[in-house]
């Protein structure tokens, strides 16, 4: 392998899903805590915890997207608007009007 290191998309993505379990759980507690109903409080958390989970896997996608697209403006890499009706694991034609697997 060439490049063993996740990109800076991907390591967005990796800590997006810790940090919004981590900041949910301890927001809910708090609120639970606080309103003397911890399971009010938690099912509030999971919320709040989703919605950072959210930020951060939209931030990664939009980081590999923009890494992407100045690599193909570099010449180093796929262009990005560029069909991609190929399937990548075996390099045929994947059907459009079946569902993918």
């Amino acid at each position: 392998m060439v490049n063993d290191q996740p990109g800076f998309g991907e390591m967005l993505r990796r800590v997006g899903l810790g940090a919004g379990l981590a900041i949910g759980m301890g927001v809910g507690v708090a609120l639970g805590v606080a309103m003397n109903n911890m399971g009010v409080g938690i099912a509030v958390g999971v919320g709040v915890g989703a919605a950072v989970m959210v930020v951060f896997l939209t931030a990664g996608s939009r980081a590999d997207r923009d890494a992407a697209q100045r690599a193909a403006e570099r010449g180093l890499g796929p262009d990005p608007d560029a069909d991609s009706s190929t399937d990548l694991d075996t390099g045929t034609e994947a059907d459009p009007d079946q569902p993918s697997a």
